[in-house]
């Protein structure tokens, strides 16, 4: 049984969360995750196991899958049964009385005599589960509530149970892929629209997974959920949100019952290379022993390589060789870009000799300003002060090598930057017609030695 109840398009009235604006992408699949709140009231805690231990009574549990809504409170025949439930949220199963019940939402902490956002009737049967989400998006008036018949049966030895939701309304059709090696192979499920679900739940062995989802028709994974483990005997209700995760333009919540949730956010890192070494040849990067760019030279900038996050070797070697000049650890954080520069002299052994140096890239964009940052990678150049017109930018004085500095931001327009010898009105590097688009990220870096020094602007 499944039952779909609309409601009014002025719901959730009160202060709402930021819109989370998602392309098409993600969803359905097979494990993840979010939160989900506590039931009192006239909910009383109970697990699936024991739920249904009364023919009066039926059991439910909420999902607030509204993005762009505040926190809510849920009336149940008048009561409050769960209070202040946030979005990507959700409530362990609990008991409720059969027949007709009136369910009334509410912004959290609002008047319980005010007029609810959400105002519906439910019908749960004797020994029944049922799972209800709030589906939809405030800003266009689509708020919908989604009565889910969830049948909670025993999985086979050895198996696991996954019923999969597309509860990401901003995003389009997407598929989904389950397995366990690099290749994506086989779509477990293809043309996965807004709303759908599975046909109940499906079963498939207990083990470890990797979740992989792209646009249909396409091989872009727009999700990585790493390897993640399914266990034996358990039930996974999947839902995937309009909310951005790690490189991901969504995330999953995972229902089970004890925990209520989990939460599997896209387990991406995103790595790139700069060869800044002046006297250093062209050379080979290698991740892990294996080879990832051949013949990468000095001034190159690599597009960036999606990796899962994890612990990384990063070393380079002169072009055909194995034997690295210079190695790395690496341990690389889900939903972060990093560069990793190869600086200095090889012709010295002090503090401004050949090495490789990891930074952390700034992703988010502002669109209402430009972003800017300066990188000191000259080997042999003296500390600097960036200037803007005939001024010393704050935090950019005696800038000496090698530094970073944080990211300014500033309205898109024409600026006339300078470097100058720190302290001094000597110039090095005249910058002047610089032109910064709002929604933009730059890096200037001061490359090469102080006789020939230059600059390399990237745009990420």
């Amino acid at each position: 049984m499944r039952y779909v109840l609309y409601n009014c398009p002025d719901a959730f009235p009160g202060t709402l969360s930021e819109e989370i604006a998602v392309k098409r992408f993600v969803v359905g699949l097979v494990i993840l995750v979010a939160a989900l709140g506590l039931l009192t009231g006239c909910f009383s805690s109970s697990n699936s196991s024991s739920s249904n231990g009364s023919d009066a009574t039926a059991s439910v549990r909420v999902l607030h899958a509204v993005a762009d809504a505040p926190p809510v409170d849920i009336y149940v025949l008048g009561d409050v049964a769960v209070e202040n439930l946030a979005f990507g949220e959700a409530t362990p199963f609990a008991p409720v009385p059969v027949g007709q019940l009136a369910i009334d939402v509410r912004a959290s902490g609002a008047d319980p005599d005010s007029e609810p956002a959400i105002s519906e009737t439910v019908v749960p049967e004797r020994g029944g589960f049922y799972t209800i989400v709030a589906y939809g998006r405030l800003d266009d008036g689509s708020l919908e509530l989604l009565v889910i018949d969830d049948i909670q049966d025993q999985p086979a030895d050895g198996q696991v149970r996954l019923f999969v939701l597309h509860g990401a309304p901003a995003v389009g059709e997407v598929d989904v892929y389950l397995g366990t090696d690099s290749g994506l192979g086989a779509a477990a499920l293809t043309g996965f629209a807004p709303q759908e679900t599975t046909d109940g739940y499906l079963e498939v062995p207990a083990g470890e997974y990797r979740i992989r989802i792209t646009p249909a028709d396409s091989e872009t994974v727009a999700y990585d959920s790493g390897i993640v483990a399914l266990q034996a005997g358990l039930s996974y209700f999947v839902a995937a949100l309009d909310r951005e995760s790690g490189f991901a333009p969504a995330s999953t919540v995972a229902l089970l019952d004890d925990p209520a949730f989990i939460a599997l956010e896209d387990q991406r890192s995103r790595v790139r290379a700069m060869h800044l070494s002046p006297d250093a040849p062209a050379v080979d990067v290698l991740v892990n022993g294996g080879v990832v760019l051949e013949d990468f030279a000095f001034r190159q900038i690599s597009d960036y390589l999606t990796v899962l996050a994890g612990s990384y070797t990063v070393a380079v070697a002169a072009t055909g060789s194995i034997t690295p000049v210079d190695q790395l650890d690496a341990d690389l954080e889900p939903g972060v870009a990093y560069s990793v520069l190869a600086t200095g002299l090889l012709a010295d052994e002090g503090e401004s000799g050949f090495a490789l140096r990891p930074i952390v890239d700034q992703t988010a964009r502002d669109p209402a300003s430009a972003l800017l940052r300066v990188i000191h990678a000259s080997p042999d150049a003296p500390a600097v002060d960036v200037l803007l017109g005939d001024d010393v930018i704050e935090g950019l004085a005696e800038v000496s090598y090698f530094a970073v500095s944080g990211y300014l931001s500033v309205p898109g327009g024409t600026y006339d930057f300078f470097v100058n010898v720190a302290g001094t009105e000597t110039t090095v590097l005249d910058l002047s017609g610089t032109e910064l688009e709002n929604g933009n990220i730059v890096t200037v870096i001061a490359v090469d030695t102080v006789e020939n020094i230059d600059v390399i602007v990237v745009e990420d």
